[in-house]
């Protein structure tokens, strides 16, 4: 990208021959905007369909500049990095405001939180192979009169359009991989490391930790997006039957066994076959659904329970033997909570009760019986 001058400031903000002295703290919103300025104009929002407008705004009190984003003449409480200062900002600093400020507009502490620049985040966050992320640059728009706001804006648009926009699926998940580096250089290393020593909340090392936890995301949901296999298969639910909740109004939820059934022979399976994955909270057509609904009616709203529940299942009906070959872990996926079962291949045959045998056979599991569970087992599991 362009180089800045990102120390620069103006040396006011009031262009008016006013006495500063003479302004009193602002009773309201309203007296703030009549005794303040305009330091930057913001267009922003979830890309060209519901844009929102802003005004980064300073008023001069109490011997500082106070700064507040507003919109539609109401103030809006926005994780801004710089909320006083005794002289005007730097333009860096007006960069931290805006980008922190249109990142948090929803609220959350998320990744998008970081103040790692807007065209990035909004970039990864809605990351897909068509060209509406395009548009959707282009829907922002930021300008002032005190900082070349415009010209660097444009040139951050300039250098996502270089390295991102593209139809062709390969070529844009290698320009997706160069340009994730790109939000490595100096001035974000830094800023990063500033807004995590500044933030209560902020620990050392939180946007590297969560930058790798979007990527697992990604990864989860093309797996998911592949659909149903032989090493991978989807459950709404772990003993719920959703759809009876759903459409039978005298339905009392509870711990259906012959759900929970499903959930155990798939996993068997999978430690009978090749090893494989399990997603429950994922619909047969590759939607993520979450557990929620399952959490607040069976366990109280607890994800602790819901594990142990799924651990002492496994114990009970498969046995502890088989837990050096699977792997639980709760995983959030669009915002929603799913539970990810990972299974590795056995080295000895796996037994549902000491009785039922499964195995997979494509996006299926089948159980075998007589001939064909001696053959499979002895050829399987060779000494």
């Amino acid at each position: 990208m362009k180089n800045f001058d990102l120390d620069f400031k103006p040396k006011d903000y009031y262009e008016k021959n006013i006495n500063k002295e003479d302004l009193i703290t602002p009773k309201d919103i309203e007296e703030f905007q009549e005794k303040g300025v305009v330091i930057a104009g913001i267009d922003f929002g979830d890309g060209p369909y519901n844009p929102t407008i802003a005004h980064l705004m300073t008023c001069y009190f109490e011997g500082k500049y106070h700064y507040k984003l507003v919109v539609d003449d109401d103030e809006h409480v926005y994780k801004m990095k710089h909320h006083e200062s005794l002289e005007p900002l730097t333009f860096k600093q007006v960069i931290e405001n805006i980008d922190s400020a249109i990142l948090t507009h929803r609220g959350g502490t998320e990744y998008e939180e970081l103040p790692l620049g807007v065209m990035e985040s909004q970039l990864v966050k809605n990351f897909s192979s068509d060209l509406e992320k395009e548009e959707v640059l282009n829907s922002f728009d930021i300008g002032s009169n005190f900082y070349p706001l415009e010209d660097y804006y444009k040139a951050k648009k300039e250098t996502w359009f270089k390295h991102l926009v593209n139809d062709d699926k390969e070529v844009i998940n290698k320009k997706f991989d160069n340009a994730k580096r790109l939000l490595f250089d100096e001035f974000i290393e830094n800023q990063i490391s500033n807004f995590e020593k500044e933030q209560s909340w902020a620990k050392p090392g939180m946007y590297k930790n969560l930058n790798e936890s979007k990527s697992e995301e990604n990864i989860i949901l093309k797996k998911i997006s592949n659909g149903e296999s032989k090493n991978c298969e989807f459950k709404e639910s772990l003993s719920l039957d959703v759809r009876q909740s759903q459409s039978n109004k005298s339905y009392q939820p509870k711990k259906e066994s012959y759900i929970e059934l499903a959930v155990l022979k798939t996993i068997a399976g999978f430690l009978n076959t090749d090893g494989g994955e399990l997603f429950i909270g994922v619909s047969d057509d590759s939607k993520v659904l979450g557990i929620e609904n399952e959490l607040i009616k069976l366990h109280k709203s607890s994800k602790d329970k819901f594990q142990l529940h799924l651990k002492t299942l496994i114990k009970e009906n498969i046995g502890l033997g088989s837990s050096n070959f699977i792997n639980l872990e709760l995983k959030t996926i669009n915002d929603k909570e799913i539970i990810h079962v990972s299974c590795k291949k056995s080295d000895e045959p796996i037994y549902i009760k000491d009785k039922d045998f499964y195995i997979r056979t494509g996006p299926a599991t089948d159980k075998l019986e007589g001939r064909e569970l001696v053959n499979y087992t002895t050829s399987r599991f060779k000494d």
